[in-house]
């Protein structure tokens, strides 16, 4: 397999404090790996770093073997490339459905309109959200909100999607559309790293848990290992707080 993310002995600090502490992680093409820990241990602050969103104090994140961190990275090129869903969709409250995910493709890659507007009526049918099309945000529940930001994200073509607590905002009962979006991803072999709450979801989705506490990794394991037989005393102990399905 090749590896699309490798993240090298990775700092980063706010002021004096140290939120994540020398991380070497690789993520491979076509593999789900999800993140899990205790808030504050530094999770979304690493997705973070990946995307370009935060700076970093030490190590190197390389992606296709070339450090983004560099001083003549091209972020702009990087992002559409890698791809990113934020816990509060972001999506802009003026533009209706389709011109939300419209904007970028056409602005950022010049695509045709034509070419792009299949590939969203497309991905909006896949999400179950064809008939939404023309909807402004305000219309839409928290739920369809995120299915659309995944839908914005997915039409750049990225080769990597980061999602970052997607789920936190919602309401129990659409915590399982968007989720069901994020299994469909990885069936069809997207790239992706999770940062979720949701164990049951990991457990199904991932094909390797990653466990982060203090900013630094404690344990690293495929799903069933993770969840049946941790290795360390933290991840039992965060385990022990959660429930999730069989």
């Amino acid at each position: 397999m090749d590896k699309l993310i490798e993240i090298k002995n990775l700092v980063k600090k706010y002021a004096d404090k140290t939120v994540i502490n020398g991380i070497d992680l690789s993520i491979q093409k076509g593999e789900v790996v999800v993140l899990l820990g205790p808030s504050g241990c530094g999770k979304s602050t690493l997705l973070r770093t990946i995307n370009g969103l935060e700076n970093i104090q030490g190590g190197e994140i390389l992606f296709h073997g070339k450090n983004i961190h560099d001083k003549n990275s091209n972020w702009i090129e990087i992002r559409q490339k890698i791809g990113m869903v934020f816990q509060n969709y972001e999506l802009f409250p003026h533009l209706n459905v389709i011109d939300n995910i419209l904007l970028a493709p056409l602005k950022v890659q010049k695509r045709a309109k034509e070419e792009v507007m299949l590939q969203a009526e497309e991905l909006l049918k896949k999400v179950g959200l064809e008939d939404r099309k023309f909807a402004y945000p305000r219309e839409l529940s928290g739920g369809q909100k995120q299915r659309i930001a995944i839908v914005r994200a997915l039409c750049m073509n990225p080769e990597v999607m980061l999602f970052d607590e997607v789920t936190a905002s919602l309401d129990p009962e659409m915590v399982r559309e968007v989720l069901d979006v994020i299994l469909n991803l990885a069936k069809s072999g997207m790239t992706m790293f999770i940062v979720t709450h949701e164990m049951g979801f990991a457990k199904s989705v991932a094909n390797r848990i990653v466990f982060l506490d203090s900013g630094k990794i404690c344990e690293e394991s495929e799903p069933k290992e993770f969840f049946s037989n941790p290795k360390t005393q933290r991840a039992r102990e965060f385990l022990n707080i959660f429930q999730f399905e069989d």
